[in-house]
C-alpha cells in the first residue's frame, strides 16, 4: 500500500504534496491566500469537481462562499484564529447549476494553505437520514474514524477530537499512522493489515500519541467497507481509551511515595474487605466526579481534562494519605474511604471541604480553569459488602450532579428507587413514541391591554402507559441524558407544523416552542427547523422559540453561533426563565433575543413583597432598553396583572387566563375569547376563564 503521511510541519507537508494529492479520494488543492484563492496545484478530484459545475479551477473564493463567509477577509480573519477551518459553501455556477460543497482549509506558515472539498449536494435528497447519521456519529462515546481506499482520513467524530487533541478538520487526509506513538513494531502493523486483508477486520490495543506528546492506550476495532463489486472503498475503526497494566498512570505525576497508594476500585474493594474485618465502626464512602468534563475538554482539549485529573488526584492524596483510600475509578470520578469519620455530620463536615479544595481555580498554560465536583456519600457497615456501599455512593454522586453539581449528598433508600426508576422511565422513553404517549398542550399568551389573544406557548405531555403522567422536569433530563431529546424535538415540532395546519384560519398567533440545552448545541438546527417548516409549508413568523438562560451559558460560543443561524432563518426568539440562572446580563446583549419572559417566581411575589415588585421592575426596564417585548408568566390574579400592566409588560400568560389545554379545548377557548369579545372578556377574566375550562 502506497503510505503519504502528512507532517504536522508545513514544510514537511509540502514536500509530499506533490505525490500525495493524486492518492487522495477527496478533491484537494493546495492553494495562496491571495486576494482569489489562487489553486497552486489539486488532484484529479478537484478538476473533475470544477468541471462538473462549470467552476473555475484556479480560482478557489468563489467555491468556498457561503452563510458563514461571504468574502475572503471574513474567511481568514476564522483561519487566523483556528489554523484549522471547516465549514460548507453554496451557490451557483456561471451556468446556473448549484452546488453544495463541505470543505476544511489548513493554514500552512507560508501564506498558503490546503484544502480539502467534498460534494455534498445529495445530502439534502437524504437530509433526515445524514442528520441521523451525523447526530449517532457525533454522540458516540468511541472515537471513530473513517479513512478511504487509500487510508486517508475522510471523516472523524468529536471524541476523536477530545481523545487525540487533534480539530478533525486538521487531520483530513492524514494517514492514521501519524498518530503512531512509536511504541509498537512494524511487525505488529503488518499483523494488522494482514487480518484487514483476510478477516475483514482487526481487533486489539494501539498505542497513539495526542497533539500535545503525551502517549495513550485505545482498545480498537477496524474494519473494512466494500461496496456491491466486492471492492474495499473505506476503513472504519472505533476506538477506547483504556486503562492498562502497561499503561503510564495519570497519577504517575504525583509526588513521590503518593502514587503507590492510588489504587483501581478493585483494589479498594479488597483494601475494605480487609479493614472490615479489624475494624468496628462504619467507614465512610465519598464517591467524587468532576463536573462538566466534557465542556471542559471541548475548550481546553484532551490535556486540559488530563491536567485537571491529575490536579485532583493530587489534592485528593495531600487530603487523605496515608490515613485513607483514594482509588481512581473510571474516567474523571474517583473514591475516598476513610476509617476515621463516622458520624453523618462529621461526613457532611468533610465532604463540604473538600467541595470548597476541588472547586479552587487550576491554571494550565496560562489560563485559570475553574472546575467544581459532585459528591455522593455512603457509610459502609460491617454488615455490608464493600462494592454495595461503592454503588451506593455512585448513585449518591449522581443526584447531585443532576441537582446542579458542586454539591454533595448522602444515600438513602429514596434516591436508590429515584435511580431505579430513572432506569425504567428511560427504556419506556424509548418506545414513548411509538406507542404515542406524548401530546402537546397549549397555554394563551394575550396582549396585556386589550386581552388579544396573540399566541401559545406548547407544552409536552407524557401519559406513559407503564407509570401514567410523568412530569416534564422528570422525563426531559432523563431524554437529554440519553439523547432522545433530539427525536423528541424533531416530534415537537412537526405536531406544532400540523396543529398550526388544522387550526387555520381560527387561530392565527404564533405557537412558542422550547428548546433544550442540547438542541442548541446542535450547529444544523436551523436548517434542520426550516425543513420541517417548509414541509408543512408553516410561515416562521407562526414558530417561535424559547430558550433559557441555562441552556445558552453551557456552551455559550457554541450557542451563540446557533442563535444567529436561528435568527438569520427568521426565528423569533425568547428567553425563558430569566434571573432564575446564574449568567450575566452580558448574555442579553450577546444574543440576538428578541422577548424576556419574566419567570412565575417574580410575579408572584411582586404583589406581595416590595422589593420583588422592584426587582421586576428592573428586569422589564433593562429588557425594555435592549429593544426587547416581554412576556410574564404564572399569572395568577387580576392584582399581578395590574401592576404588570403598570410596569408597561407587554404579554401575558398564566392560570388567570387559561392552564394549558389540549388542542381540541384550545380551539374551545379561542372560540369563547372571540364571542365574548376580547376587551369585555379579558375585564373579568376569572369568571371567563371558568365558564371555558
Amino acid at each position: 500500500m502506497n503510505r503519504f503521511v502528512m507532517s504536522a510541519d508545513a514544510s514537511h507537508l509540502l514536500e509530499g504534496v506533490s505525490q500525495g494529492m493524486e492518492l487522495i479520494d477527496t478533491a484537494f488543492a493546495h492553494i495562496s491566500l491571495d486576494q482569489q484563492l489562487t489553486v497552486l496545484s489539486s488532484n484529479t478530484q478537484f478538476k473533475q469537481m470544477a468541471r462538473q459545475y462549470h467552476l473555475p479551477e484556479a480560482v478557489l473564493i468563489s467555491w468556498l462562499k457561503g452563510s458563514l463567509f461571504q468574502t475572503r477577509e471574513e474567511l481568514l480573519s476564522q483561519l487566523n484564529k483556528t489554523s484549522a477551518l471547516t465549514a460548507e459553501g453554496r451557490g451557483h455556477a456561471s451556468d446556473g447549476k448549484s452546488f453544495h460543497f463541505q470543505w476544511s482549509l489548513k493554514r500552512l506558515s507560508d501564506s498558503t494553505a490546503l484544502c480539502f472539498v467534498r460534494d455534498i449536494r445529495w445530502r439534502q435528497k437524504y437530509q433526515d437520514q445524514w442528520t441521523l447519521f451525523e447526530r449517532i456519529f457525533n454522540s458516540s462515546r468511541a472515537s471513530v474514524v473513517v479513512t478511504d481506499a487509500s487510508n486517508r482520513i475522510v471523516l472523524a467524530n468529536k471524541r476523536f477530537e477530545e481523545i487525540s487533541g487533534y480539530p478533525s478538520a486538521e487531520v483530513l487526509g492524514f494517514n492514521p499512522g501519524f498518530f503512531s506513538s512509536g511504541r509498537q513494531d512494524k511487525a505488529f502493523y503488518r499483523n494488522l493489515w494482514q487480518s484487514l486483508i483476510n478477516d475483514g477486520y482487526w481487533s486489539g490495543l494501539i498505542w497513539n500519541r495526542r497533539k500535545d506528546g503525551q502517549e495513550y492506550p485505545e482498545q480498537k476495532t477496524i474494519y473494512t467497507v466494500l461496496n456491491e463489486a466486492g471492492q474495499i472503498t473505506n476503513y472504519f475503526s472505533s476506538g477506547e481509551v483504556v486503562l492498562h497494566n502497561d499503561a503510564p498512570s495519570l497519577v504517575s505525576s504525583l509526588a513521590p511515595g503518593q502514587s503507590n497508594s492510588i489504587m483501581g476500585q478493585q483494589g479498594l474493594t479488597e483494601a475494605l474487605s480487609r479493614k472490615l474485618q479489624n475494624h468496628q465502626q462504619p467507614i465512610t464512602v465519598f464517591y467524587i466526579g468532576i463536573d462538566n468534563m466534557g465542556r471542559l475538554n471541548r475548550h481546553g482539549g484532551m490535556a486540559l481534562g488530563d491536567h485537571i485529573i491529575r490536579t485532583t488526584l493530587q489534592r485528593l492524596s495531600e487530603t487523605f494519605l496515608p490515613d485513607g483510600y483514594v482509588a481512581r475509578s473510571v474516567g474523571d470520578e474517583f473514591i475516598i474511604a476513610t476509617p476515621y469519620i463516622t458520624s453523618p455530620s462529621q461526613a457532611e463536615s468533610v465532604a463540604q471541604g473538600l467541595l470548597d479544595t476541588l472547586q479552587s481555580s487550576i491554571e494550565y498554560q496560562g489560563i485559570e480553569w475553574r472546575s467544581t465536583v459532585s459528591i455522593g456519600i455512603s457509610l459502609l457497615e460491617q454488615s455490608q459488602r464493600p462494592r454495595e456501599a461503592i454503588e451506593q455512593s455512585h448513585i449518591a454522586m449522581h443526584h447531585a450532579k443532576e441537582q446542579g453539581g458542586n454539591s454533595s449528598h448522602f444515600f438513602n433508600s429514596e434516591l436508590q428507587k429515584i435511580a431505579k426508576e430513572s432506569v425504567l422511565l428511560e427504556q419506556a422513553l424509548h418506545l414513548a413514541l411509538e406507542r404515542n404517549e406524548f401530546s402537546l398542550h397549549y397555554q394563551p399568551i394575550v396582549d396585556t391591554k386589550t386581552g388579544q389573544l396573540v399566541g401559545s406557548e406548547a407544552l409536552l405531555r407524557w401519559n406513559s402507559e407503564q407509570f401514567g403522567f410523568v412530569p416534564p422536569d422528570r422525563f426531559i433530563p432523563i431524554a437529554e441524558h440519553s439523547g432522545l431529546i433530539y427525536e423528541l424535538g424533531h416530534w415537537v415540532i412537526e405536531e406544532v407544523c400540523q396543529q398550526i395546519n388544522r387550526w387555520g384560519e381560527s387561530f392565527t398567533g404564533s405557537v412558542a416552542v422550547n428548546l433544550s440545552a442540547h438542541q442548541l448545541q446542535y450547529a444544523g438546527l436551523a436548517e434542520q427547523l426550516m425543513s420541517v417548516l417548509n414541509k408543512y409549508q408553516v410561515p416562521v413568523e407562526r414558530v417561535s422559540l424559547e430558550i433559557t438562560e441555562t441552556a445558552m451559558i453551557q456552551d455559550a460560543n457554541s450557542a451563540v453561533s446557533v442563535v444567529a443561524d436561528l435568527k438569520e432563518a427568521g426565528f423569533m426568539l425568547s428567553i425563558d426563565d430569566f434571573g432564575t440562572g446564574y449568567s450575566s446580563l452580558s448574555y442579553l446583549t450577546r444574543f440576538q433575543l428578541d422577548k424576556l419572559k419574566v419567570d412565575r417566581c417574580f410575579v408572584q411575589k411582586m404583589t406581595e413583597q416590595p422589593q420583588e415588585r422592584l426587582v421586576t421592575k428592573a428586569i422589564v426596564q433593562l429588557a425594555k432598553s435592549l429593544g426587547m417585548q416581554i412576556v410574564a408568566e404564572g399569572v395568577e390574579t387580576q392584582e399581578q396583572r395590574s401592576a404588570l400592566k403598570a410596569l408597561e409588560c407587554d404579554y401575558l400568560q398564566g392560570y388567570l387566563i387559561s392552564k394549558p389545554l389540549p388542542a381540541n379545548e384550545f380551539d374551545l377557548f379561542v372560540t369563547n375569547l372571540t364571542r365574548a369579545g376580547l376587551v369585555e372578556c379579558f375585564a373579568s377574566l376569572p369568571e371567563a376563564v371558568e365558564s371555558i375550562i
